[in-house]
């Protein structure tokens, strides 16, 4: 549904899942960003995506969510990261993801990098999850990385009043344009969430200096057989006057004809995920959901998450010694 308020301020909002009535994300946009849309989908109840244009050539890609409750079963909570990795993927300058995770992150452990030292609470295994999805999407979960004190962290409260936690997270892939994330304490929406804001500052001016540094490197050339040959057809071998104007004529018509069949080679594609976890997640799928399985299900989904903090862990240390072996950036090849 699309609309506009009386103030400018346009609003997209998707649809629940009838079934249940679970679900429904949208957004609201200011009357000064609306000429900025440039497209605005729902890829499911649960997940939205506004793309925003900035100056020049730079893109904004904000991703509203809403994932499944602890009471939802593992599938659902694997299709639902299934359907952000797939939109996180898809290429834009900055992104940025907030919504509802129903999880808890707790402080940053050894060796994580996108996850802050300012969380609160115990991890659950559905933080761990969210963690999981972070660090291998690089995404820093924002929330994490500013101190604050209880009152100002927790962004739901228990039916009973009694119990407050930290499951809402704002996400960015490029720290430098988050200056703070915090919860609005004096407005009250009624709901047993609280708002959180960000504070999010780009600058294109030393963006462009920056991004431009940070961009990734020209794949290696390779030679293309075909147009090799159609470059060699279209010039002319016709001798002149003189041996050393014919030996300078044939050679800078043979640099002209590799330049022209010069081409990208294709980038290395290597899956996150290994094989092994791709037939466990194949095998999870293909079970039923009865009480005599109710065990070996849960002991599954315990070692299907183990296995993909393992395969994403392992594929960012592949990416790292390759980068020390080629003698690369390792501060680059982490970002």
């Amino acid at each position: 549904m699309s609309a506009r308020w009386e103030d400018g301020c346009a609003v997209r909002l998707g649809k629940a899942d009838g079934s249940r009535s679970v679900g429904g994300v949208g957004f609201i946009i200011s009357k000064e960003w609306t000429t900025k849309i440039a497209s605005c989908h729902f890829v499911s109840s649960r997940i939205g995506v506004l793309n925003v244009n900035l100056s020049g050539k730079a893109t904004l890609k904000i991703i509203q969510t809403y994932a499944p409750t602890s009471a939802s079963d593992d599938d659902e909570v694997e299709e639902f990261y299934r359907q952000l990795d797939m939109v996180l993927a898809r290429k834009s300058t900055y992104t940025v993801v907030m919504g509802d995770f129903n999880a808890k992150v707790g402080k940053g452990r050894q060796g994580e990098r996108y996850v802050g030292k300012f969380g609160t609470g115990e991890r659950n295994e559905r933080g761990e999850r969210l963690v999981t999805m972070a660090e291998a999407r690089k995404i820093y979960i924002g929330n994490s990385l500013f101190k604050k004190n209880s009152e100002k962290r927790w962004t739901w409260i228990a039916p009973n009043a009694a119990h407050h936690n930290e499951i809402d997270y704002i996400l960015v892939d490029k720290r430098r344009i988050l200056q703070d994330v915090s919860v609005v304490t004096p407005f009250n929406t009624g709901s047993d969430h609280r708002l959180l804001r960000a504070k999010i500052v780009i600058d294109r001016t030393k963006e462009k200096k920056t991004l431009h540094l940070t961009s990734r490197e020209e794949r290696v050339k390779v030679y293309d057989g075909k147009r090799l040959q159609e470059a060699m057809e279209r010039k002319s071998w016709c001798r002149i006057d003189g041996i050393d104007d014919d030996y300078n004529s044939l050679i800078e018509k043979l640099k002209e004809c590799l330049r022209e069949a010069k081409e990208a080679g294709p980038r290395e594609q290597k899956g996150r995920i290994s094989e092994e976890t791709k037939k466990l997640l194949e095998k999870r799928k293909n079970m039923k959901r009865t009480a005599e399985d109710h065990l070996e299900y849960s002991i599954l989904g315990r070692v299907i998450r183990l296995q993909l903090k393992r395969d994403f862990e392992k594929y960012r240390m592949e990416k790292l010694l390759k980068a020390a072996e080629e003698r690369k950036s390792l501060k680059k090849c982490e970002r």
